[in-house]
Order: structure tokens, then sequence, then C-alpha cells
């Protein structure tokens, strides 16, 4: 599974999910566009985004929505006494009745339902290693919802974090009590935009133990993250390989 990191190349390596001392396989050193699902559609970062993706436009498949991105001036410091003003990226999900904005973080990607009734965002909330994670949007909410807690703790039960080293064991009992750190990724609506194939895997660093890398697949539902299905990375593999990206599966 750590082959995939070869094929991963985002800017900001930096994962808050990390204990100290992380050394990584593979670790990416220049600025591309991930994918996780060969469906979605790239957006701009938030750190060191891709000038062509600025002004990017994701329809849904129905045309009567969409996500619409921009550039907007954002003030920067560079010192204590200076500043100066970027051009930061901006995506707003734009509904019947509202402009919801999209959190993007690192290598966000954009993966439209076929009813159009929902978009699932992939992103990492520090660098190529994670923490990555799903938001599910709603063209008639006004706001996200994350669905994967169930999913993240099914997974660090059956691969711990710190097996066999890693971490300290301050750090083992925090990441066995917390599944925060698994990370996750859209693959595929499944039932229109109530039931989407999920991936959760352990962060590719030795800093996670011998289970680095490990992975499972998980059908849930869309609206309560509640699993429905599981795959094991052998099933994964032969049922639903055509349809991821290029991470190296």
């Amino acid at each position: 599974m750590s082959r995939r990191f070869a094929a991963l190349a985002v800017a900001v390596l930096a994962a808050a999910a990390l204990p100290a001392g992380t050394t990584t396989k593979n670790a990416p050193t220049r600025s591309a566009v991930t994918t996780w699902s060969r469906a979605a559609h790239p957006l701009p970062y938030t750190v060191n985004p891709d000038p062509s993706l600025r002004n990017a436009r994701v329809p849904s498949p129905n045309g009567k929505y969409e996500i619409a991105c921009s550039a907007l001036p954002k003030e920067q410091k560079v010192s204590e006494s200076v500043s100066e003003t970027l051009d930061a990226p901006a995506c707003e999900l734009v509904g019947p009745r509202q402009r919801t904005p999209i959190d993007l973080q690192v290598g966000p990607e954009a993966l439209w339902s076929p009813d159009s009734d929902a978009v699932a965002i992939t992103h990492s909330r520090g660098g190529a290693l994670g923490t990555y994670q799903v938001l599910i949007y709603r063209p008639e909410k006004a706001g996200p919802a994350e669905i994967a807690t169930a999913v993240r703790k099914d997974l660090a039960k059956r691969f711990p974090a710190c097996i066999r080293g890693g971490c300290t064991g301050a750090q083992q009992r925090e990441m066995r009590r917390n599944s925060d750190w698994v990370n996750v990724a859209a693959i595929r609506w499944m039932d229109s935009s109530d039931r989407l194939l999920m991936m959760a895997w352990v962060p590719d660093s030795s800093a996670f133990g011998a289970n680095l890398g490990r992975f499972n697949g998980y059908v849930v539902d869309a609206r309560t993250g509640r699993i429905l299905n599981r795959y094991s990375e052998t099933e994964f593999k032969r049922k639903f390989k055509k349809y991821c990206g290029d991470w190296g599966l």
C-alpha cells in the first residue's frame, strides 16, 4: 500500500495527527493535484494553490448547482511588522437559496452524486500523509456533514496504531482513545446520494507502527455515516480498483 505515495505530490508535508519524530517513506517533494476517485474533480488548494484551478467550476450532473471557485485577496504576515496581500482560493457550493463555503485545505477534490443531491469533498487537514477527511455538502443544507466517525473507529480497531513501535506509550493510549488519525477518502457514490463508497487507511508513516498503510473499504449511509458493508484490502481491489484515482492501488 505504501507505493501509492509515490503518486502523491502535495506541497505541505506536515500532518497534524502525526506524533513527534515521524519519519516517512516515499515522501512527496513537489506540488500537484492528488486524486482518490477517478470520477472526482480537483479543486484549488488552500496552501500552494494550482493557478489553473483558481477559477474552477464543477457543475452538478443535472446542471442546477455548481461549485464555483475564485481567488480572493488575503493579507498575510511576512514578519512582525510587514505583511503582504496574496490571492487565496475560495470555493462555494451554489445552491437554490444559498452559497455555502467549501473547506479546501490540501488536495481537495469534489465528487458529485449522480442525482446531484450531494457532493463529497475529500481533502487533507495536514499534508500528503493526512489526516484526510470527507465532508458531505448538500445544496439544500447550510453546512457540511462529517460522516466518517464509525469508519475511523472500525479501521482503528482492526489495524491499531503503534503496533511494534513508532510512538510512546502515551501516544499509543491517545490513538486508541481517539481514532481521528485514521485517513478516509470518498471513492464512488453507490446509490444516488444515499450510499457512499469510502476507503479508510492507516497513514503511511513509521510513526504509526507495523500497520502503516493498511486499509479497508466501506459503504456507508451518506447521511448518518452508518457502516453498511466493509471490504478487505483484497476485496476492495477486486471490486473497486477501476473507480480509484492515481494513488497506486
